[in-house]
C-alpha cells in the first residue's frame, strides 16, 4: 500500500510509505478513527488512478491499490485489534471491580461484634443501651483490636 494515490485519508503524514507512518496508520485503524479514509485510496482502480506513474527510488509503477487485498487486510486487522482491545478493557474493568470489592470488604467480623456486645454488657448490665460518660474511656479501652482506643485516650469520644 506504500504507493497508492494520496487522497482521502492518505496524505504526506498518514500513509504506508515508511514503517513509522504505517504504525501511525495502524494505530488510527485500531482506534477506529477514520480507518475508512485509509481504505478508500486502496480501493482505487483505473481511471481513478494512474497505472504508469513513476516512483523515484523504486522500480514500482502506478498508484492504484489492490481492493481485494485491502479489504481482507483492513477487515482482519480491525477484527483482531478490536478483539484484543475489547479484551483489555474487560480485563481492566474486572480488575478494578476486584480491587473495589476487596477494599469494600467489611474490616469487622462477626467475632468483633460479639466481643463488642459482651464488653458492652459488662458496662450496661441492665441493658439500658446507655453508659455513663465517665465509663466511656474505660469501655473504649476494654474493647479488643480493631475497635480498642487505649487509655489515656486523646481522641474525643
Amino acid at each position: 500500500f506504500a504507493y497508492v494515490k494520496h487522497e482521502a485519508g492518505i496524505d504526506d503524514m498518514f500513509n504506508f510509505e515508511t514503517f513509522g507512518n504505517s504504525m501511525i496508520c495502524l494505530f488510527q485503524v485500531t482506534t477506529s478513527a477514520g480507518w475508512d479514509g485509509l481504505l478508500l485510496p486502496i480501493l482505487n482502480r483505473p481511471p481513478d488512478c494512474d497505472l504508469d506513474k513513476e516512483h523515484p527510488g523504486s522500480g514500482f509503477k502506478g498508484d492504484c491499490g489492490n481492493p481485494s487485498v485491502g479489504i481482507f487486510f483492513f477487515v482482519s486487522y480491525i477484527i483482531i485489534s478490536f478483539l484484543i482491545v475489547v479484551n483489555m478493557y474487560i480485563a481492566i474493568i474486572l480488575e478494578n471491580f476486584s480491587v473495589a470489592t476487596e477494599e469494600s470488604a467489611d474490616p469487622l467480623s462477626e467475632d468483633d461484634f460479639e466481643t463488642f456486645y459482651e464488653i458492652w454488657e459488662k458496662f450496661d448490665p441492665d441493658a439500658t443501651q446507655f453508659i455513663e460518660y465517665c465509663k466511656l474511656a474505660d469501655f473504649a479501652d476494654a474493647l479488643e483490636h480493631p475497635l480498642r482506643v487505649p487509655k489515656p485516650n486523646t481522641i474525643e469520644l
